[in-house]
């Protein structure tokens, strides 16, 4: 009679040391689910932006959960308005963190939202995906160990722009950026390697985000007469710019960086944006691509879900999918939750993504290829490939 009792006793053991493992292993999140925070700009100065990434981060977990989660587990998304603004976006961590038990976190464009929030995730040791462009949020590395990033560095924008605008023959431009982090970079990469291309930065003008009229930077600008302008601006900013230089006459080539807002910018320029370039990942003009390997088939069929759900496609929606399906991959890697074991999965990530191939290291966690941008035009008021 003894041994039944002994053997229960022991399988009783055995069932709670399991179960103490898991909870180990999962300390930050429930069994069952894989809570991820995502800290977005839902109102202040770059709300349209936010929203998109709203609906693109929705979209990409319910398709996930649709399909049976990851492992079986299903993705618990929390969002929260950041406001487009620091301080509110360093509580937004502090919340995901300190009350949800979040597996990682999602930031939003909002660059300045995220930098501060640096020391946090190191300190409790909890991963932030950020969608913002700033080169700031990834470097330094030693800074950024629980920092990673998706969009393109603004270098690489300013590169691909310098060299469409070198391989036309220009030799002048003016140059209009946003006054904070995001700004600052491209202002200093456009000029490094306009510089270094021969070509000449004949003005260079600022304005602050939530600005409601252009028509003294552009006019400064114009005056100078310079074959292009570039422009580093989100939206509405980038549509406002635009419109004043379409009202200035200026009938040189605008080039946009990929913060402008894809279809937004169409959208807020109106008229304006007809043949205007901008820097951005291949899928925003994807009906020109031919779908000869598994990736831009995935990639014409992510289009087709978003505008079938939402209306229209927003360039920015790539970045949104990728950073759930970054995340879904270091749980199928690790098989596990908790934030330290998918932060060190997350620097060895290799995704073909909607945005492009993406490759994490050690090294760099700001993933995506260069080779993902292309030189898009808007004609009859959409995005396709310049060439």
């Amino acid at each position: 009679m003894r041994k039944p009792r002994i053997l229960v006793a022991l399988l009783s053991l055995a069932v709670v040391a399991g179960m103490a493992g898991c909870a180990a292993e999962d300390k930050k999140a429930p069994a069952g689910e894989i809570k991820i925070g995502a800290s977005l700009e839902l109102s202040g100065a770059t709300a349209s932006i936010g929203t998109t990434y709203e609906k693109a981060l929705k979209l990409k977990v319910d398709q996930i959960n649709k399909a049976g989660g990851v492992n079986g587990r299903k993705i618990n998304l929390v969002i929260r308005d950041n406001r487009t603004d620091p301080a509110e976006g360093l509580k937004n961590v502090n919340y995901f963190i300190d009350n949800e038990k979040v597996a990682a976190i999602i930031g939003g464009g909002c660059s300045n939202c995220i930098i501060p929030a640096k020391p946090v995730a190191a300190a409790k040791k909890v991963p932030i995906i950020a969608l913002g462009a700033a080169s700031g949020i990834t470097n330094p590395i030693a800074e950024s160990k629980f920092v990673f990033k998706i969009s393109p560095n603004p270098v690489e924008d300013a590169t691909v722009i310098v060299n469409e605008l070198q391989r036309k023959g220009v030799t002048k431009i003016g140059l209009i950026s946003v006054k904070n982090v995001y700004g600052q970079d491209g202002k200093k990469n456009v000029t490094e390697l306009a510089q270094a291309k021969g070509i000449q930065v004949v003005a260079a003008e600022e304005f602050n985000q939530d600005d409601k009229d252009m028509t003294v930077q552009v006019s400064k600008i114009v005056e100078k007469k310079p074959d292009a302008i570039v422009t580093w601006a989100v939206m509405p900013a980038a549509g406002l710019i635009a419109q004043a230089l379409s009202t200035a006459k200026f009938s040189g080539g605008v080039y946009l960086d990929a913060g402008a807002g894809a279809e937004l910018f169409v959208k807020g320029a109106q008229d304006a944006a007809e043949n205007t370039f901008m820097v951005f990942p291949g899928i925003l003009a994807i009906n020109d691509a031919v779908a000869t390997t598994p990736q831009v088939t995935a990639q014409k069929a992510w289009f087709k879900d978003y505008s079938t759900a939402y209306g229209n496609y927003s360039g920015f929606a790539s970045f949104g999918a990728d950073a759930v399906s970054m995340i879904a991959a270091a749980v199928t890697k690790t098989g596990s939750t908790d934030p330290e074991k998918l932060r060190d999965a997350f620097e060895t990530i290799q995704l073909d993504g909607m945005t492009g191939p993406i490759k994490m290291t050690a090294e760099n966690h700001s993933g995506l290829q260069a080779d993902a941008l292309k030189i898009v035009v808007v004609k009859n008021g959409e995005w396709r490939l310049a060439s």
